[in-house]
Protein backbone atom coordinates (compact mmCIF):
# COMPACT_ATOMS: atom_id res chain seq x y z
CA UNK A 1 0.00 0.00 0.00
CA UNK A 2 2.83 2.31 0.88
CA UNK A 3 4.54 1.58 -2.47
CA UNK A 4 1.50 2.58 -4.52
CA UNK A 5 1.30 5.97 -2.83
CA UNK A 6 5.01 6.63 -3.54
CA UNK A 7 4.61 5.80 -7.22
CA UNK A 8 1.74 8.29 -7.69
CA UNK A 9 3.83 11.29 -6.43
CA UNK A 10 5.96 12.70 -9.23
CA UNK A 11 7.48 16.02 -10.42
CA UNK A 12 7.35 17.85 -13.73
CA UNK A 13 8.33 15.94 -16.82
CA UNK A 14 10.84 17.34 -19.28
CA UNK A 15 8.10 18.00 -21.84
CA UNK A 16 5.96 19.94 -19.36
CA UNK A 17 8.96 22.04 -18.38
CA UNK A 18 9.84 22.78 -22.03
CA UNK A 19 6.24 23.82 -22.84
CA UNK A 20 6.20 26.13 -19.82
CA UNK A 21 9.50 27.73 -20.84
CA UNK A 22 8.31 28.13 -24.45
CA UNK A 23 5.14 29.92 -23.30
CA UNK A 24 7.16 32.19 -21.02
CA UNK A 25 9.59 33.04 -23.86
CA UNK A 26 6.65 33.84 -26.16
CA UNK A 27 5.13 36.21 -23.59
CA UNK A 28 8.47 38.00 -23.16
CA UNK A 29 8.89 38.35 -26.94
CA UNK A 30 5.42 39.86 -27.28
CA UNK A 31 5.86 42.12 -24.25
CA UNK A 32 9.24 43.70 -25.08
CA UNK A 33 8.09 45.78 -28.09
CA UNK A 34 5.09 47.00 -26.12
CA UNK A 35 7.35 48.03 -23.24
CA UNK A 36 9.74 49.81 -25.61
CA UNK A 37 6.88 51.80 -27.18
CA UNK A 38 5.58 52.68 -23.72
CA UNK A 39 9.01 53.97 -22.61
CA UNK A 40 9.41 56.01 -25.82
CA UNK A 41 5.96 57.52 -25.35
CA UNK A 42 6.77 58.46 -21.74
CA UNK A 43 10.04 60.10 -22.81
CA UNK A 44 8.22 62.03 -25.54
CA UNK A 45 5.59 63.32 -23.10
CA UNK A 46 8.31 64.30 -20.61
CA UNK A 47 10.28 66.20 -23.28
CA UNK A 48 7.13 67.94 -24.57
CA UNK A 49 6.22 68.97 -21.03
CA UNK A 50 9.72 70.35 -20.40
CA UNK A 51 9.63 72.26 -23.70
CA UNK A 52 6.19 73.71 -22.91
CA UNK A 53 7.39 74.77 -19.46
CA UNK A 54 10.56 76.36 -20.86
CA UNK A 55 8.64 78.28 -23.51
CA UNK A 56 6.10 79.46 -20.93
CA UNK A 57 8.84 80.61 -18.54
CA UNK A 58 10.65 82.50 -21.32
CA UNK A 59 7.45 84.24 -22.40
CA UNK A 60 6.61 85.17 -18.77
CA UNK A 61 10.14 86.53 -18.30
CA UNK A 62 9.82 88.54 -21.51
CA UNK A 63 6.47 89.99 -20.42
CA UNK A 64 7.93 90.97 -17.02
CA UNK A 65 10.84 92.57 -18.92
CA UNK A 66 13.11 93.14 -15.89
CA UNK A 67 15.71 94.78 -18.15
CA UNK A 68 13.25 97.46 -19.35
CA UNK A 69 14.01 96.84 -23.04
CA UNK A 70 11.63 98.69 -25.39
CA UNK A 71 12.72 97.66 -28.90
CA UNK A 72 10.18 95.13 -30.15
CA UNK A 73 12.65 93.65 -32.64
CA UNK A 74 15.08 92.58 -29.89
CA UNK A 75 14.69 89.47 -27.74
CA UNK A 76 14.12 89.94 -24.02
CA UNK A 77 14.10 86.23 -23.09
CA UNK A 78 15.26 83.15 -24.97
CA UNK A 79 14.63 79.40 -24.66
CA UNK A 80 17.83 77.67 -25.79
CA UNK A 81 18.57 74.04 -26.62
CA UNK A 82 22.19 72.95 -26.35
CA UNK A 83 22.68 69.21 -26.59
CA UNK A 84 20.24 67.77 -24.02
CA UNK A 85 20.09 70.98 -21.94
CA UNK A 86 16.98 73.14 -22.35
CA UNK A 87 17.40 76.55 -20.69
CA UNK A 88 15.82 80.00 -20.39
CA UNK A 89 18.08 83.06 -20.38
CA UNK A 90 17.29 86.77 -20.07
CA UNK A 91 18.79 89.37 -22.38
CA UNK A 92 20.83 92.21 -20.96
CA UNK A 93 21.86 95.59 -22.39
CA UNK A 94 24.33 93.91 -24.74
CA UNK A 95 21.67 91.52 -26.09
CA UNK A 96 20.72 87.89 -25.61
CA UNK A 97 23.19 85.03 -25.58
CA UNK A 98 22.49 81.40 -24.70
CA UNK A 99 25.81 81.18 -22.87
CA UNK A 100 24.60 83.72 -20.26
CA UNK A 101 23.54 82.51 -16.82
CA UNK A 102 20.27 80.67 -17.10
CA UNK A 103 17.04 81.54 -15.30
CA UNK A 104 15.74 77.98 -15.65
CA UNK A 105 17.10 74.71 -17.02
CA UNK A 106 16.21 71.02 -17.52
CA UNK A 107 17.82 67.94 -19.09
CA UNK A 108 15.81 66.32 -21.89
CA UNK A 109 15.60 62.51 -22.12
CA UNK A 110 18.54 61.14 -24.11
CA UNK A 111 16.39 59.77 -26.94
CA UNK A 112 14.32 62.97 -27.45
CA UNK A 113 14.92 65.56 -30.16
CA UNK A 114 13.13 68.85 -30.80
CA UNK A 115 12.74 70.00 -34.39
CA UNK A 116 10.92 72.78 -36.19
CA UNK A 117 7.50 71.70 -37.41
CA UNK A 118 7.30 71.62 -41.21
CA UNK A 119 5.13 74.25 -42.84
CA UNK A 120 3.17 71.55 -44.63
CA UNK A 121 1.99 68.87 -42.21
CA UNK A 122 3.30 65.46 -43.12
CA UNK A 123 2.66 62.22 -41.30
CA UNK A 124 6.21 60.94 -41.73
CA UNK A 125 8.42 63.63 -40.17
CA UNK A 126 11.79 62.25 -39.21
CA UNK A 127 14.64 63.85 -37.28
CA UNK A 128 16.97 63.49 -40.28
CA UNK A 129 14.66 65.48 -42.58
CA UNK A 130 13.78 68.19 -40.03
CA UNK A 131 15.62 71.28 -38.83
CA UNK A 132 16.69 70.99 -35.19
CA UNK A 133 15.49 73.65 -32.77
CA UNK A 134 18.26 75.94 -31.53
CA UNK A 135 16.32 78.66 -29.73
CA UNK A 136 13.03 80.53 -29.41
CA UNK A 137 13.27 84.25 -28.61
CA UNK A 138 10.48 86.46 -27.20
CA UNK A 139 10.26 90.28 -27.30
CA UNK A 140 8.87 92.43 -24.48
CA UNK A 141 5.32 91.79 -25.70
CA UNK A 142 5.77 88.01 -25.49
CA UNK A 143 5.83 87.54 -29.27
CA UNK A 144 8.17 84.90 -30.70
CA UNK A 145 10.79 86.41 -33.02
CA UNK A 146 12.58 84.94 -36.03
CA UNK A 147 16.03 86.23 -35.19
CA UNK A 148 19.56 85.21 -34.37
CA UNK A 149 20.93 84.99 -30.84
CA UNK A 150 24.69 84.74 -30.95
CA UNK A 151 25.42 82.05 -33.53
CA UNK A 152 22.00 80.40 -33.09
CA UNK A 153 18.99 80.85 -35.34
CA UNK A 154 15.73 81.21 -33.41
CA UNK A 155 12.42 79.98 -34.75
CA UNK A 156 8.95 81.45 -34.42
CA UNK A 157 7.06 78.38 -35.68
CA UNK A 158 5.65 75.45 -33.74
CA UNK A 159 7.96 72.63 -32.71
CA UNK A 160 7.81 68.83 -32.87
CA UNK A 161 9.16 66.47 -30.22
CA UNK A 162 10.48 63.22 -31.70
CA UNK A 163 11.41 60.03 -29.85
CA UNK A 164 12.17 56.73 -31.56
CA UNK A 165 9.36 55.46 -33.76
CA UNK A 166 6.66 57.58 -32.09
CA UNK A 167 4.66 60.03 -34.22
CA UNK A 168 5.76 63.65 -33.88
CA UNK A 169 4.26 65.44 -30.87
CA UNK A 170 3.52 69.06 -31.85
CA UNK A 171 4.11 71.85 -29.32
CA UNK A 172 2.66 75.25 -30.21
CA UNK A 173 4.48 78.38 -29.11
CA UNK A 174 2.63 80.22 -26.34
Amino acid sequence: MHRQRMVSIRGLSLIELMVTLALLAFLVMVGLPLTSAWVQSAHQRDAAGMLTEGLGRAKALALRNPQGLTDQSLPVAVTCLSGRNLSVVAADASGADCSQSQQWGMQLPTDASIVQAPLLASASTTAAAAVAMQCVAFNERGIALSTSVGSLTCTSSSLNVLVGSQDAFNVQLP
